[in-house]
């Protein structure tokens, strides 16, 4: 899922526009995004960060800094280093 401090309208026009198939959920006051670290502004925008989530709930990895290209393939790599 995908967590940012917009609110509803403005991550739903995100998810349209770049097709988003998870669930995001609007922290306009942010508490989610303290609790995890990843309030930083670079600029106009906040820093992306991911955060793998292990199925006991622990958090298993954490990338701070994202960089869109080949992302989503570092993460379905560390998905399956859990799986085994």
């Amino acid at each position: 899922m995908g967590v940012s401090a917009d609110k509803p309208e403005i991550q739903q026009r995100f998810i349209d526009k770049f097709e988003l198939t998870f669930p995001m959920i609007s922290d306009t006051d942010k508490s989610i995004i303290v609790a995890y670290g990843a309030r930083e502004v670079l600029g106009v925008t906040a820093k992306r960060s991911t955060f793998l989530v292990s199925p006991d709930g622990k958090i298993a990895r954490v990338w701070p800094r994202v960089k869109v290209e080949g992302h989503a393939d570092e993460v379905v790599a560390a998905i399956r280093e859990l799986a085994v």
